[in-house]
């Protein structure tokens, strides 16, 4: 069992004077388009957030982001609301490094820390180092705790578990997962959640509106909201882009006819295609955009181990898939396993084949064999603002989640082309 002691606090990023200049400049700029209303019940559109790569902005097509809207209002009885843990800092998820913060400011009674989310619903909370060891799953993955039992119409069954916080069992299935990101709807899939368990068919808005209620009733322990609530929560998720805005390596991302940013994500239409948003700079006389320009035509194109990333996250410049599948890419196998994790031997009741996995995804949803450590492609924009990665944040970095395609399904990079899809991935 992984023990926890004092989270890492990992993400500093080294500020420069000139990457603090362009932060109050952008901060500036951002407040001028709102017209410097002087209230904080707001964030202008473009208000820069650092994080360890440069610059997020967020982009409502309100003209604004209304921090004083049903989103961030606590609709049930333990203090939680949507944004406890989706917080605009971290692109609309929330990191480790944010829920350290806020377990060290109120010595873990924050209500983002609730006996729902310990590694074990039975631990000892009494004192600052029992809550410390208690919620080391979100302390060092940010992830949360999910699942239940098994579906009752279902192919397979639980016939063996390893889980090393003493709580998952045959009947009980434990899930860990990281916020999804409540961001770029206009671009996305209808699936909601890592396993689609609140899809409602291909009709997306139905399925947030069934997002946020269950949240209500469940992360926010409360009885269900009013129609009008729900509908104010969709609402407001659904006018949200967030992307990368500044590069430290390269400067802001739509300079020289590029299209990175997010007020330009905001005006793209829902199409499948490839990522074209630095096609501008490709042959560039400046190195770091030429990288990152070479590494979106890695992603584009096919690898010499067969695979396109393209393939899956094939919504153009947004990345989830635009045919609302799910993949299975060995983030729940045995092989990819961290020892903090709960590890299921699973039984086809047919024929008696067995898998091993950290997590069932979709297959808890649909009951299906096949469905079995299948999760959700999410968006990719703004990913340097939200590690670690994977539904379990079982990569700490871009180069970790490439390294993971190279040994999980057969990707093959050399170190140039590795580290240019590393460049372009936190571009995006």
């Amino acid at each position: 069992m992984m023990k926890s002691g004092r989270p890492a606090f990992d993400r500093y990023v080294p500020v420069t004077v000139a990457a603090l200049t362009l932060v109050v400049g952008m901060a500036a700029t951002a407040g001028l388009r709102a017209g410097n209303r002087p209230d904080s019940t707001f964030l202008p559109n473009n208000f820069p957030h650092l994080n360890p790569s440069g610059i997020s902005t967020t982009f409502s097509t309100r003209g604004l982001v209304d921090l004083t809207v049903e989103y961030f209002q606590a609709q049930g009885t333990n203090g939680r609301s949507c944004s406890t843990c989706h917080t605009p800092q971290d692109a609309w998820s929330i990191n480790p490094s944010t829920i350290g913060l806020l377990f060290e400011q109120t010595n873990g009674t924050h209500p983002i820390f609730n006996p729902l989310d310990a590694d074990n619903p039975q631990a000892d909370l009494s004192t600052v180092e029992a809550r410390r060891a208690a919620y080391s799953m979100m302390l060092t993955h940010g992830v949360f705790r999910r699942g239940g039992a098994p579906r009752v119409e279902r192919e397979w069954d639980v016939v063996g578990v390893d889980d090393p916080h003493g709580f998952a069992n045959v009947s009980t299935i434990v899930q860990w997962r990281r916020a999804m990101p409540t961001i770029n709807f206009h671009l996305g899939s209808a699936t909601v959640n890592w396993d689609g368990g609140n899809s409602v068919g291909t009709d997306q808005l139905a399925g947030l509106a069934n997002q946020a209620a269950r949240n209500v009733t469940g992360g926010q322990q409360g009885p269900p909201a009013p129609p009008q609530v729900i509908t104010d929560i969709v609402d407001f998720e659904t006018t949200l882009s967030t992307a990368q805005s500044v590069a430290f390596a390269v400067g802001r991302l739509n300079a020289g006819g590029a299209r990175g940013g997010a007020e330009a994500l905001s005006r793209m239409i829902r199409a499948a295609g490839r990522f074209d948003l630095f096609d501008a700079w490709i042959d560039s006389p400046v190195p770091s955009r030429a990288q990152i320009a070479r590494g979106q035509e890695l992603f584009n194109n096919p690898n010499p181990g067969g695979r396109t990333c393209n393939a899956c996250h094939n919504s153009r410049n947004n990345g989830t898939n635009i045919n609302n599948l799910m993949f299975d890419i060995g983030a729940a196998s045995a092989e990819a396993r961290t020892p903090d994790l709960p590890l299921y031997t699973i039984r086809n009741r047919a024929t008696g084949e067995e898998r091993q996995l950290t997590d069932t995804g979709r297959g808890n949803v649909t009951g299906l064999w096949s469905d079995l450590g299948r999760f959700k492609t999410p968006t990719l924009r703004a990913l340097s603002a939200r590690a670690p990665y994977f539904h379990n944040g079982i990569a700490a970095t871009l180069e970790d989640v490439v390294r993971h395609y190279e040994r999980h399904l057969g990707f093959i990079f050399t170190d140039q082309e590795r580290a240019d899809l590393v460049a372009f991935l936190k571009a995006l």
